[in-house]
């Protein structure tokens, strides 16, 4: 975002500044000079126009990740300090020259978050919260509080007021809206849809105000040593032999290797850093702490994986997040959709680091979940790279996955990518047009290292779906409530015994042997130990799921 500013190379900042951003990722000996003349060169300099901060926060955040030297990363954390301070002292004069939500250190931030996420962020000390505005709201206050206020209230949810007149109606002064109407989303908190659907209606927007320089893109990080230096940047390496090389270090419970409070610094810098670039994914938001795992991999990288709370977990498969760090900074993000031997990739880097060794990271996330969940099928949906998404198309990005063996699911598509790698090879300078790129985003592309195309989640709901359409005449209510008696008897479990959240599994289960026709005893059994230990351990559950699929 930041690194599409136009560096001015008139003066003599901006050249120094693009000189280094065009060396950054050049680990040879003479370009670590040169980075280290550039770096003491631009440190002898005032600081220059608030645009040109972040593009030089982000070349000085990759120096400290992809660190050449001791040295070199001194200087870069030097300058990094240097900015804290200026912007510390100068924030309001120089404000208007910064691009909106910079994430730089003592910058604002105004954006919008989830109930959740906002609930979070307002128990933590860093900064504080401000209320800014419902945004081209879908819905009015009036009509949410209609719904959420006691009956002997909603009498002023009707007399069409607006949002601030009607809260000051309701005796609420402006440094307590935002807690008030958060807590009136939260009185729908057993039925998180339907607060999230207000949620989204209200659109409700959020000053963040830093107290301190931990909350910014500069200083959201974890503490790691021995930081890793590099040598040289690795473009190219045997993927299949880092694949099924054994991990370095078992993922364990992050306290396990870093204490409580350093695992309670992992969870808020996960979170920090989907709030400090306006992102949110469901694993970071409903980050639930007792299933992260933390595994320590080589070249500076380490890895934390977590999952979701059981009510915001999606149905048979398991919905889970990671984030990759890089000699402590937080480098790439991102979401696995685990179902036995399979899951889909969602896989992201940030932009300061997009210069580095993306293609690394990558497989290594890959190494991670095909050890730890014995994968042996990766699946990346369209928008990873390209359908509805520019940036993506620019990269080139379909090419940067089938470089490490993903494929067109389409066989069609695959033909097409066969005879365009062929012109690549072929064709000195040759690139592929934007128009062939899109042409390819016609369908999943997946990384298949077995013999066997594994069951997929969406094979099972179209069962579920043809079957009640065919055998039960669209009678939802009833197809579920045979399913349940039948699975019930079958495997002799009493319903009542059941919590909320294992009747939920517990139907979707039932469906699935339903409509599949599930019958063999051990298969059953296997399902009945999955309504428990799908809400309790989600390494169990995808163990189960492993074995049943095995039978």
């Amino acid at each position: 975002m930041q690194n599409h500013v136009s560096l001015n190379t008139k003066n003599k900042f901006g050249r120094c500044l693009q000189s280094l951003k065009e060396i950054a990722a050049n680990m040879d000996k003479d370009a670590n000079l040169l980075k280290k003349d550039l770096l003491q060169t631009l440190a002898s300099m005032a600081l220059p126009a608030g645009k040109y901060l972040p593009v030089y926060t982000d070349t000085l955040l990759f120096l400290c990740a992809y660190a050449g030297n001791a040295a070199l990363r001194r200087l870069a954390e030097n300058e990094l300090s240097r900015i804290a301070l200026h912007l510390k002292k100068k924030y309001r004069s120089i404000k208007k020259s910064l691009p909106e939500n910079s994430g730089l250190p003592f910058t604002e931030t105004v954006t919008s978050f989830s109930p959740d996420s906002l609930g979070w962020l307002l128990k933590q000390n860093d900064f504080t919260l401000h209320f800014d505005s419902f945004y081209n709201p879908k819905l009015t206050l009036n009509e949410v509080l209609n719904i959420t206020l006691p009956s002997l209230l909603k009498a002023e949810t009707t007399a069409g007021l607006n949002p601030e007149d009607l809260l000051q109606v309701l005796g609420l002064k402006p440094t307590q809206y935002l807690d008030f109407v958060h807590g009136q989303l939260e009185a729908l908190k057993e039925y998180p849809q339907a607060k999230d659907l207000l949620s989204d209606g209200l659109n409700l927007f959020v000053q963040v105000v830093p107290r301190s320089k931990q909350f910014s893109r500069s200083y959201n990080r974890i503490p790691h040593q021995p930081v890793y230096y590099h040598q040289d940047m690795l473009k190219r390496f045997d993927h299949v032999q880092l694949l099924n090389e054994p991990l370095p270090h078992e993922p364990v419970p992050p306290e396990t290797v870093m204490g409580k409070s350093r695992k309670e610094q992992l969870v808020k810098v996960i979170k920090y850093a989907m709030s400090l670039t306006e992102r949110e994914i469901d694993p970071a938001t409903y980050l639930q702490e007792d299933s992260m795992r933390y595994v320590v991999l080589e070249r500076g990288l380490t890895m934390a994986i977590y999952g979701m709370y059981p009510e915001r977990q999606l149905p048979l498969e398991t919905y889970m997040g990671f984030t990759i760090f890089k000699n402590g900074l937080p480098v790439s993000y991102g979401g696995m959709w685990v179902f036995g031997n399979r899951t889909k990739v969602g896989f992201n880097v940030f932009e300061p680091y997009r210069g580095g060794e993306s293609g690394y990271l990558l497989c290594q996330l890959l190494r991670v979940y095909k050890q730890l969940f014995n994968i042996s099928y990766f699946e990346v949906e369209p928008f990873q790279f390209g359908a509805d998404n520019e940036d993506a198309i620019a990269s080139g990005a379909f090419w940067f996955y089938y470089r490490f063996g993903f494929r067109p699911v389409d066989k069609e598509i695959c033909k097409q990518a066969e005879l365009e790698q062929q012109k690549i090879k072929s064709r000195k300078n040759y690139r592929s047009s934007a128009k062939t790129l899109v042409g390819f985003t016609g369908g999943n592309i997946a990384l298949n290292l077995g013999n066997s195309i594994p069951a997929d989640v969406i094979q099972i709901s179209t069962q579920v779906l043809s079957s009640i359409k065919k055998d039960w005449k669209n009678n939802y209510q009833q197809a579920r409530k045979q399913a349940v008696e039948r699975f019930c008897k079958l495997v002799q479990l009493n319903i009542n015994s059941l919590s909320a959240m294992e009747i939920k599994i517990m139907e979707d289960l039932a469906l699935w042997a339903m409509a599949m026709q599930v019958t063999n005893k051990q298969k059953l059994q296997l399902m009945k130990q999955m309504v428990f230990t799908s809400t309790t351990d989600i390494y169990a559950y995808q163990d189960l799921l492993r074995k049943f699929f095995k039978k």
